[in-house]
């Protein structure tokens, strides 16, 4: 009786800890929806084709910031859906991985590539359900090419929705090597626009590169896309392009007014750039110096009163180190400070993470002092 009592009390202080830490967790939960819907009166598609490639390995069913990956991963396919236009282009939706109640195949083309319908797309999309398996991507891009993408024409836009977490088996080059043979079969026309769901660094870096392999496209932020205006400048980008206006009637010729001055904000440079500069980061970090805080006070106090204004924060770093790593790290720099100035009031929807790693040196790095200067963020205000 003793040693069961003894158990029973090991188990509910381990019980408590578990709890304990689980609460000190950041939880998020998915933010509800609002459509922003495009007009095909006001735009064209900028691609012939489309395909979303959707994560649905074991890997997905594990838990950031309070859900599941793949419900995140999902709900962002099911908002690009909602919010694209039909406007006559081509659309496909594969997925890798998932539960054996799904597939016993790696990679199931669902859909396409057909003339793109959202109602199709959607009831497809419900289909791929539950996550499993292995992380199947170079299967899922191989097969792309023999199948829904071996014949198709014109711009191509290829949608990756993933962890980025590669098979336990596997390194990332297999899935590299898979995305750069897809690339060489279409050629210049194919543009990947990965998205990272999570937080997991190297997952970040593989999608990275699977995005500078067509040279067109780009790797977004899941948590930026989950956003109403974050997602609407996603489809925006990568899908659609507003129509010419028509040309007005021609008018009697009048002398214009002087073009108004632009608005110079407090604390920009000659550029009209904050940089936080008057406290550099150190050698490998992303933590902001205390040095740095008043200069961030008042580029938070300039935001408060121009609302209409969002803010592109690139992160930067010196060229010590691998070009992954450092693409990484200069994302951190850039999310520290955005983490900031969300504490100080700013809305996270206003603050655009970008990372550059090495690539944007403000000063030679042959020196100690051009090193100190590119370890920096860099906040470029829009909207003015």
């Amino acid at each position: 009786m003793k040693s069961f009592s003894i158990k029973l009390l090991t188990a509910l202080a381990i019980a408590f800890l578990l709890s304990g830490c689980y609460a000190q967790k950041e939880v998020k939960t998915i933010p509800a929806f609002t459509l922003a819907p495009f007009s095909e009166n006001d735009h064209v598609s900028s691609i012939d084709n489309f395909v979303i490639v959707l994560d649905a390995s074991s890997s997905m069913d594990e838990t950031y910031m309070g859900n599941k990956k793949f419900d995140v991963a999902t709900q962002i396919a099911s908002r690009i859906n909602r919010t694209l236009p039909e406007l006559g282009q081509n659309a496909a939706l594969r997925s890798f991985g998932h539960s054996p109640a799904i597939s016993d195949e790696n990679t199931v083309l669902f859909y396409g590539m057909e003339q793109y319908s959202e109602n199709t797309l959607g009831e497809k999309l419900k289909e791929i359900s539950e996550a499993g398996g292995t992380s199947a991507m170079h299967t899922a891009l191989t097969a792309s090419g023999q199948e829904e993408l071996h014949s198709v024409s014109g711009k191509t836009a290829v949608i990756i929705i993933s962890d980025g977490q590669p098979d336990f088996s596997l390194e990332s080059p297999i899935t590299l090597k898979a995305a750069q043979a897809l690339e060489n079969q279409l050629g210049p026309d194919l543009c990947y626009y990965p998205i990272i769901v999570g937080d997991n660094e190297k997952g970040a870096v593989l999608m990275d590169e699977i995005a500078r392999i067509s040279g067109c496209g780009f790797v977004s932020n899941a948590d930026n896309l989950l956003t109403d205006v974050g997602m609407a400048k996603f489809v925006e980008n990568v899908f659609l392009t507003k129509k010419p206006e028509a040309p007005a009637p021609a008018a009697k010729e009048v002398t214009p007014p002087p073009a108004p001055e632009p608005a110079v904000l407090e604390g920009t440079n000659t550029e009209g750039i904050w940089v936080v500069d008057e406290a550099y980061f150190d050698f490998d970090e992303s933590e902001i110096k205390p040095g740095a805080f008043d200069y961030l006070n008042e580029i938070a106090d300039v935001l408060k009163t121009h609302p209409e204004i969002t803010v592109k924060v690139q992160g930067h770093t010196d060229s010590t180190g691998t070009k992954a790593y450092n693409d990484a790290l200069s994302i951190r720099r850039a999310k520290a400070v955005k983490t900031y100035l969300t504490d100080k009031g700013i809305h996270e929807d206003r603050l655009i993470i970008e990372g550059f790693g090495q690539s944007k040196p403000a000063a030679p790095n042959s020196t100690d002092k051009g090193r100190s200067l590119n370890r920096r963020v860099e906040l470029h205000p829009m909207n003015l």
